[in-house]
């Protein structure tokens, strides 16, 4: 039985009496932040928001220690962290820290611009041009086509042609600037390709002419027409409208390119129309209607580009780098010869403009590859001549060595240095390389472009050639005969070419019409000639009949045609995709 105690022993016992033992864990939470290896200079700005989100005793214990004496390395490390980093080498001075001033990234030669940068510039195609050089007759008849706007009478069309990159566009641009900012002259340029509808046409004409509303088709032509053609000749606002791609809008129909034109020429009128197109004989082929009713538009057409307009442009582009007191008669960065090239090459080609500076754009960077690599061989051969104490610092950034920095770094001082008069020029040679790659139309280049029912034709036509060439050498005979020495009609070489594609069913064959334009397109490529008269052959050339006259020539299907590639670029041409569908057209087997 328990002794009775007394209220004192009770509570001495309950004071005293033992708290059961508890097992204490220990929890380890994943590392969301190192308050240990913070920098000091980036906390401010990159850390505050993250010790907003840890607990109060945490963010206490990290801004007590914001600026730390020495670096630390932190206790423990989570191990699905980031891989370890290359230390920060952060250096002590005077109890401040400071970070390392060295780039993230190393430069590299090709991100230092050369002086050769403005030099490209001025080629661009969206280069401001300046004032045009050349085209004085053309810049003197537009003038005077525009200065009608002064005039009682204004109104007219004229219409400039000429093929593309011939300065057409630029030269009126140029022309009407001082027009877009007359008040009593409303001056519009539009470029017709974006039109599919008459109705967006005549409703882009009222929108930039102040009168935008959505109409349907004969309500905007009414509004138009009520614009331009005012009774009120005095007090009538003069709207000066350019129609770039005017031939566009044949496909529209040729009522609304009739209307535009009869609306300029009508005396009423107020309107002054510049049309633009590469057609020499759009008016006359068709708007034949206009010359009928005695309405017919000036016409000024633009030539390609002769050899000396080219070099006299490009000289002046290439004089306006240079700056003031400089060197008379001195054109920098392309040699004169070599623009001599360029101009001639380009004007015994197309004339077009855009190709010549597409070309000197190539050259640039041909001289300015070399001049790089140059001055990276020096940069290599100066570091290696310099004392260990007099070399720059460095240290291994994203595996890039010092003594690779150390090369950038002086290489990218000495192109800086760099001026438009010292720099080197591109050469005969240089352009040489550019033009054969640009005007270069070899056949290698030719039957690599064709698809492979182009490449499956020409490879049936020389199966043929082939075996009638070893039926000839076969024969026994000395001459020839001429049934083995034909070449193959258009007929012939489709039934040859479904023969070699039908068998082991290689290629689905295309019908007699598809087939046509294939050899048409073939022959529109130089890659196969048609023979002359009926029984052509391209074993034996054709001699002149007595009377001087040429053979009748066949048409149609009855058309001869012979391979004009060579059997080595034939077979370059059988490799690669379709190799095997090729080789066996090209072998001949199905024509035993």
């Amino acid at each position: 039985m328990s002794p009775t105690l007394g209220k004192r022993s009770r509570a001495v016992l309950e004071d005293v009496s033992p708290q059961t033992p508890r097992r204490t864990t220990r929890t380890i939470k994943p590392v969301i932040y190192d308050a240990e290896n913070i920098d000091p200079e980036v906390l401010d700005d990159e850390v505050l928001d993250i010790l907003e989100d840890l607990p109060s005793t945490k963010r206490q214990r990290t801004a007590s220690k914001r600026v730390p004496v020495t670096p630390t390395t932190p206790r423990h490390r989570h191990v699905l962290s980031d891989s370890p980093s290359s230390p920060r080498h952060v250096v002590m001075s005077a109890g401040r820290l400071f970070k390392r001033m060295t780039p993230s990234s190393p430069l590299t030669p090709s991100a230092v611009q050369t002086v050769y940068h403005s030099a490209r510039q001025v080629f661009t195609h969206g280069a401001e041009p300046g004032t045009l050089v050349g085209r004085e007759e053309e810049r003197a008849t537009l003038t005077t086509f525009l200065a009608k706007c002064d005039g009682k009478d204004a109104n007219g069309c004229l219409y400039v042609s000429g093929p593309p990159g011939t300065g057409k566009s630029a030269m009126i641009t140029e022309l009407l600037q001082p027009y877009s900012t007359r008040k009593d002259v409303k001056s519009v340029y539009i470029n017709c390709m974006s039109f599919k509808s008459s109705k967006d046409l005549y409703n882009s004409l009222l929108d930039a002419l102040g009168e935008g509303e959505d109409r349907n088709e004969a309500d905007a032509m009414s509004a138009l027409q009520a614009v331009l053609c005012q009774k009120k000749q005095g007090s009538a606002l003069t709207c000066l409208v350019t129609l770039d791609e005017i031939d566009h809008i044949l496909t529209l129909g040729l009522e609304s390119l009739y209307r535009l034109f009869e609306w300029s020429l009508q005396s009423p009128s107020r309107l002054l129309l510049i049309g633009i197109a590469n057609a020499l004989d759009l008016t006359d082929r068709f708007l034949p209607r206009l010359k009928s009713q005695n309405l017919k538009p000036e016409v000024l057409p633009f030539l390609p580009y002769s050899a000396p307009q080219v070099k006299n442009i490009i000289t002046t582009r290439l004089k306006s780098l240079l700056p003031a007191g400089a060197k008379e008669g001195f054109v920098p960065f392309i040699h004169p010869a070599a623009i001599e090239l360029c101009s001639r090459k380009v004007a015994s080609q197309t004339g077009d403009l855009r190709k010549a500076f597409e070309i000197c754009r190539r050259a640039l960077d041909l001289i300015e590859q070399e001049v790089r690599s140059k001055h990276e061989d020096e940069a290599r051969e100066e570091l290696l001549q310099m004392t260990p104490s007099k070399k720059p610092l460095g240290e291994n950034i994203n595996g890039a060595s010092s003594e690779r920095r150390s090369i950038v770094q002086i290489m990218a001082k000495s192109l800086k240095e760099l001026a438009a008069e010292k720099a080197p020029r591109a050469s005969i040679g240089h352009l040489n390389k550019v033009t054969a790659a640009a005007f270069s139309n070899g056949t290698t280049q030719r039957l690599k472009a064709l698809n492979l029912q182009q490449k499956a034709a020409l490879c049936a036509l020389v199966a043929y050639e082939r075996r009638a060439r070893e039926k000839v050498k076969a024969s026994a005979e000395g001459t020839p005969s001429k049934s083995r020495t034909l070449a193959p009609t258009v007929r012939i070489l489709f039934d040859t070419y479904s023969t070699c594609c039908t068998r082991d069913a290689v290629l689905h064959p295309l019908s007699s019409s598809e087939f046509r334009e294939v050899v048409g397109s073939l022959e529109t490529l130089g890659l196969v000639n048609a023979v002359d008269g009926k029984n052509g052959s391209f074993v034996t050339p054709q001699t002149p009949s007595r009377k001087g006259r040429k053979p009748t020539a066949a048409s149609g299907d009855d058309r001869r045609v012979a391979c004009a590639a060579g059997d080595k670029d034939m077979e370059s041409m059988a490799e690669g995709i379709g190799a095997g569908i090729l080789k066996a057209i090209l072998s001949g087997e199905a024509l035993d």
